[in-house]
C-alpha cells in the first residue's frame, strides 16, 4: 500500500456517512414490513421474513462481493456497487408487483455490502494507533444508518406513502455515488499471491480456520449481531400490537433510542487503542444479560423497552468495534478477505437470528423474544470465557 496517502478528516467523514447511507438503504423496510405486506397481499404474520430475506441477501453480498477488494481497484468498484445500490433502491420504488419488489430488495441487501469494502479500506489507511477511534467513527456512521433509517423510514410512510421512502432513498444515494466519484482516494493496494477471484474466495475461509483471532472474533460478532436482529425483527410488531399501538411514525423513533449506542462505538474504539478489547468484550456480554431483563419486562412498561433498547445497542456497538479493531490489525493486502470472513459470519449471525426471534414471536409472543436474547446473551459470555483460556492455554 501507499504508505504516504492518509485520509483527511473530510475524507472520513464522507465514509461514515456513505457506509450509514449504504446500509440504511437495507434497512428502510423495517418498520414498513407490516404495511408492505398488506399492500402485495402477504400474510402479515409472515411478514417477518422480509427481514430475512434482507439479512441474507446482505450475508451473500459478504461472501461473493466484497472480497474483490483485494482484486479490484478500491474506488472504481465502491462506486459502482454504490451506483447499483442506488437503482436497486429506485427499483423497489416503482416496483409494481411482489415479484420486482423482492427481488429489489434482494439487489439492495447484496450490493449494500459496500459499505464492507470502504470501512477495511479506511483501516488500511489508518495508523494503528488511531485506528480503533477511526473504526469506530465509522462504525457510527453505520449505527446511525441503521437505526435513523427507521425513523427516516416511518416518518416518510406515514405522510407520504412507503414508495416515497425508497424514492427518496433513492435520491440521496445516487447524490452520495457522486461524492464518493469526488472524494475517494486513487490508492495502489498490495496484491497477495491469489491470482483469481475464485482462489480469493476460497482464501476466505482458509484464513478463518488457521488464523484463531479472526476465528474467535468471528463467532463473537455472529452472536454479537444475532442479538441486534433478534431485538429488531418484532419490534415493530410488539410496538404496532397491544399493549401499546403506536403509529408508523412513533414506532420509526424508536431507531432514536438505538442511535444513542453510538457512544457504544466510542468506548469500544477507545478500549481497542488502550489493549483493553477482552475486558471490554466481557463487560459488554454482562450488559447484554442486564439489558434482556429490561427488554422482558419492557413487553407491559415502556420504560424498560426504551432503557433494554439502548442498553443493548450500547453494548452490540462497542463489542463489534474491538472485533474489528482487532483483526484489521493485520496484512493489509488481506483486508477484503478479513472482511468478508468477518462479516459473513457476522451477518449469518444476523440471519439466524432474525429467523429465531420471527418463530419466538409467532409461538410465543415477547417473552420468547426476550428469554432467546437472554439465552444469546450468556453464551456470549461463556464464549468469550473460553476464548480468553484458549489464548491462555
Amino acid at each position: 500500500m501507499n504508505n504516504r496517502i492518509r485520509l483527511s478528516s473530510v475524507q472520513i467523514f464522507v465514509m461514515a456517512l456513505a457506509i450509514g447511507l449504504a446500509v440504511a438503504s437495507n434497512y428502510f423496510v423495517f418498520p414498513l414490513i407490516e404495511v408492505m405486506a398488506r399492500y402485495f397481499g402477504l400474510d402479515v404474520d409472515s411478514s417477518g421474513m422480509l427481514i430475512t430475506l434482507t439479512q441474507l441477501a446482505y450475508a451473500l453480498g459478504l461472501m461473493f462481493l466484497v472480497p474483490l477488494g483485494d482484486l479490484l481497484d478500491n474506488k472504481k468498484l465502491i462506486v459502482s456497487l454504490y451506483g447499483i445500490v442506488s437503482i436497486s433502491a429506485l427499483l423497489i420504488a416503482l416496483a409494481p408487483n411482489i415479484y420486482l419488489f423482492v427481488a429489489g430488495l434482494l439487489l439492495v441487501g447484496a450490493f449494500c455490502t459496500v459499505a464492507q469494502i470502504l470501512m477495511p479500506l479506511a483501516a488500511s489507511l489508518t495508523d494503528p494507533e488511531q485506528r480503533g477511534r477511526v473504526i469506530g467513527t465509522l462504525m457510527s456512521g453505520l449505527l446511525l444508518g441503521i437505526l435513523l433509517s427507521r425513523t427516516f423510514s416511518g416518518l416518510v410512510a406515514h405522510w407520504c406513502g412507503w414508495r416515497m421512502v425508497y424514492v427518496l432513498g433513492a435520491v440521496m444515494l445516487m447524490l452520495m455515488t457522486l461524492t464518493l466519484q469526488w472524494k475517494l482516494p486513487h490508492v495502489q493496494l498490495e496484491r497477495s499471491r491469489s491470482s483469481g477471484y475464485w482462489q480469493t474466495l476460497a482464501s476466505v475461509w482458509s484464513l478463518l480456520w488457521r488464523t484463531p483471532l479472526l476465528r474467535q472474533r468471528g463467532v463473537l460478532g455472529a452472536l454479537d449481531f444475532c442479538l441486534f436482529s433478534v431485538l429488531w425483527t418484532p419490534l415493530t410488531l410488539l410496538l404496532s400490537n397491544a399493549p401499546y399501538h403506536f403509529s408508523l411514525s412513533t414506532i420509526g423513533l424508536f431507531g432514536l433510542f438505538g442511535a444513542l449506542g453510538i457512544f457504544g462505538s466510542n468506548v469500544g474504539g477507545w478500549a481497542a487503542d488502550k489493549g483493553r478489547s477482552y475486558a471490554m468484550t466481557v463487560v459488554c456480554a454482562l450488559l447484554f444479560l442486564f439489558s434482556w431483563a429490561l427488554l422482558y419486562a419492557g413487553g407491559h412498561y415502556l420504560w424498560a423497552l426504551i432503557s433494554g433498547v439502548i442498553l443493548l445497542d450500547f453494548a452490540i456497538q462497542a463489542l463489534h468495534i474491538c472485533n474489528q479493531s482487532l483483526i484489521y490489525r493485520s496484512d493489509p493486502a488481506l483486508k477484503g478477505r478479513i472482511a468478508s470472513g468477518y462479516m459473513s459470519m457476522y451477518f449469518i449471525g444476523g440471519v439466524l437470528g432474525s429467523l429465531a426471534s420471527a418463530m419466538a414471536y409467532a409461538h410465543v409472543g415477547w417473552n420468547g423474544v426476550a428469554m432467546l436474547g437472554g439465552g444469546i446473551a450468556f453464551l456470549i459470555l461463556l464464549c468469550a470465557l473460553l476464548f480468553k483460556c484458549e489464548q491462555m492455554s
